[in-house]
Parts: structure tokens; sequence; C-alpha cells
């Protein structure tokens, strides 16, 4: 015997699992309270928007040593909301913060700054971020 399942049945069904599967391992945050994140780490809310910051490169002076020029970090997002992915740079001190979907997505401080003489690992980071609903 064979089921006859709808498109739409098919369609609620896929949906379902890929919800299920961004929500899995999400650490939950509140839009509009700063928060602290890091790399690598799913966050969720508003039930429908999922981000990770994939990648940073950060190119700002070195704690101990004398700079000409202050540098910048660049922080690599992927965004996905109501299921629909953006991936997007956010930049400490130039473009910053950014709009995306409803939202106002803006990095607040990466902290810690790097060092001449002693390499940052990326899970070292943690990044300071608000998030606010347009």
């Amino acid at each position: 015997m064979f089921m006859k399942i709808s498109v739409h049945s098919k369609i609620s069904a896929l949906s379902a699992v890929m919800i299920a599967v961004m929500i899995t391992g999400c650490e939950k945050i509140q839009p509009g309270e700063p928060f602290s994140c890091k790399i690598g780490t799913n966050y969720l809310f508003d039930h429908n928007v999922v981000f990770s910051i994939d990648s940073i490169s950060d190119y700002r002076c070195p704690k101990d040593l004398i700079c000409i020029w202050g540098g910048d970090v660049d922080l690599y997002f992927d965004i996905k909301i109501n299921l629909v992915r953006t991936d997007t740079m956010i930049q400490l001190y130039r473009n910053n913060p950014i709009e995306a979907g409803n939202y106002t997505w803006q990095v607040l401080d990466v902290d810690p700054l790097p060092s001449a003489y002693q390499r940052t690992d990326p899970e070292d980071y943690r990044i300071k971020i608000l998030i606010q609903r347009n």
C-alpha cells in the first residue's frame, strides 16, 4: 500500500526539520539587550532568527605596540531569518550598525585586543552585540 502525501505536507515537514536542526545547540538571547557571544556558536531569538559569527579578521593595533592607525575588526555573520540565509560582514568601527531583516545589528565591542607577541585564538574572542527590532 502506498500513502499519498501532499506537497504542502512535505514542505511543512521539511520546514519543521530545518527549524529543529537550526535550534538544536542554539543559545537563546533577547533582542534589545546587549549580550556577549563567541565565534562558531549559534544564537536564537524571536523564534525565527538564528545567527552565528563564522570568523573574525582582527586588524586592530596590538595592545603592546604603538600604531599610527587603530585598525578595525571584520566579523563575518551567517544570519537566518525565516529560513532565508544572509552572509554579511560587520566591522567594529566602519559599517556598524547594519540592518538585516527587520533588525538593526550593532557590534559594541570585541575583546581581547590582539597582541604582537601572542596569537589570539578565534574561540578566545568575546563580541558584545546589540540587536534591536526596527
